[in-house]
């Protein structure tokens, strides 16, 4: 049993002599127990026997709330004469809301029915404290995100819900919780805290909700202009623009005040911003393009708010991992229908001195994407097949992994691959689930219109 605190008493004699009778504790065999538990209970211990019986008087306090987290209890138990020790049960009452975590703390505050003597505390301290957590979870606490684009000028876009054991999918979470489409064109998702932030490209918004129960915080609506990605840091939300894709002249980052969840200002950066990264302080921007070509990640100082020299990459770069202390960004290449094939291309980028340290090049012919990074291997999509590498190679693999796939994208996470194949562009697209050991699809589960990134909640967030 933990002694938790400890309650002293003094006597006087028929001589006036103070003298110590008896201490007195309150105790818990354990410090943290979950609503769920039922009953459980404090106790009340003296050192000694009294001749007579006495009665604890106690308060309880804390964040636990009386009829809500605990029956309420009387404030006082009765110690019977001979006995030491006594025990107050309580009762937790176990609902169905998601609640942090809540403290009950039980103090002695007196001692009533002595008969022989007077007596005073001896110790100030004479409480105990439980931790009593919660049981439930929100509706979408635990599981995997899918963020559905849908289709252009069509206001579609959705996101799915996969529960954790992949049994359950719930489509179009974001409308059924708020009663509201989510727009046209959900482009991606970031997560800062308890928040996930739903960028919709062709609303010219981004959509704010509780990241696990999808009900709406704020929606930003102004200062965007084909807004694709979104990142973090130094308290501020960064978002790539592409701006008037017709202008290679008007791109730029806004800046989000995530108090006000406004635009509170916007950098100028080259033409096509695209994917984001947050290192501390300091934000990668990958530039693909837009609807032209770029082969640069600019780099922006969060603490000041200011865009410094970009680092040259291969043509289209169009993902960017921070792993094993480095950026890697993978470049596509140019197309063969822009007239002008280029090849793909790793890069290794030191984030303390922001230059290029190591290049790996891919064949003329060769695009590859969808750069992916799960305990230190780097896992990209090229031509239907999935290839792997760890940080420390220095060369490119030579043979695909998994092989054979329609990947529309795809992530690594946590022993697994991620990808989502949009089929026909529309109708429902599903959600592969590949095992990174054998290399074996696992599972395949049907989402909804042109499935475009995967996200993870709760035990899956790594």
């Amino acid at each position: 049993m933990t002694a938790l605190a400890g309650l002293l008493f003094t006597g006087c004699t028929d001589d006036d002599s103070p003298e110590v009778f008896t201490n007195l504790e309150v105790s818990s065999v354990q410090e943290t127990y979950t609503e769920g538990d039922g009953i459980i209970a404090v106790t009340f211990t003296a050192s000694k026997a009294f001749s007579n019986d006495v009665e604890f008087i106690y308060e309880v306090t804390g964040s636990a709330v009386a009829g809500d987290d605990y029956e309420s209890l009387p404030g006082r138990i009765l110690l019977m004469a001979g006995e030491q020790q006594v025990s107050q049960n309580i009762v937790l009452i176990d609902n169905d809301e998601v609640e942090p975590n809540k403290e009950l703390t039980v103090n002695i505050t007196d001692l009533d029915g002595m008969v022989d003597g007077s007596y005073e505390f001896g110790l100030p301290s004479r409480a105990v404290t439980l931790t009593i957590t919660d049981n439930d979870s929100f509706a979408y606490e635990n599981g995997i995100l899918v963020l559905n684009e849908g289709n252009f000028f069509a206001g579609n876009a959705s996101v799915s819900f996969i529960s954790e054991d992949l049994a359950n999918t719930t489509n179009s979470i974001f409308t059924e919780t708020n009663d509201v489409p989510l727009g046209d064109i959900a482009q991606s998702m970031a997560f800062n805290g308890n928040l996930a932030f739903i960028v919709v490209n062709n609303s010219q918004k981004i959509e704010v909700v509780n990241r696990y129960t999808f009900a709406s915080v704020a929606t930003i609506s102004t200062g965007l202009l084909n807004p694709r990605y979104m990142a973090f840091s130094n308290g501020k939300g960064y978002v790539s623009n592409w701006g008037d894709g017709t202008d290679a002249l008007d791109d730029f980052i806004a800046i989000v005040d995530l108090s006000t969840y406004t635009v509170e200002n916007t950098l100028s950066v080259p033409e096509g911003p695209e994917w984001i990264v947050s290192n501390d302080n300091t934000i990668y921007v990958a530039h693909q393009g837009g609807f032209g070509q770029n082969n640069i990640v600019s780099v922006i100082n969060a603490s000041t708010n200011s865009v410094e020299s970009p680092i040259t990459v291969a043509n289209r770069p169009n993902s960017m991992q921070l792993a094993d202390g480095s950026l890697w960004v993978l470049s596509g290449g140019n197309p063969s229908w822009t007239g002008d094939e280029t090849a793909g291309q790793l890069d290794k980028i030191d984030v303390g001195t922001n230059t290029v340290v190591e290049t790996l090049e891919f064949a003329q012919t060769e695009h590859p994407g969808f750069l992916s990074i799960d305990n230190n291997q780097l896992y990209y999509l090229m031509a239907g097949n999935v290839f792997s590498m760890n940080v420390a190679d220095t060369t490119l693999p030579s043979t695909a992994i998994i092989s054979g796939v329609a990947f529309y994208d795809m992530t690594a996470n946590n022993g697994n691959l991620y990808g989502v194949d949009a089929k026909d562009f529309a109708s429902n697209g599903s959600l592969e689930i590949y095992d990174l050991t054998s290399n074996t699809l696992s599972s395949s589960l049907a989402v909804s219109i042109i499935p475009g990134g995967v996200y993870f909640n709760g035990a899956f967030e790594f």
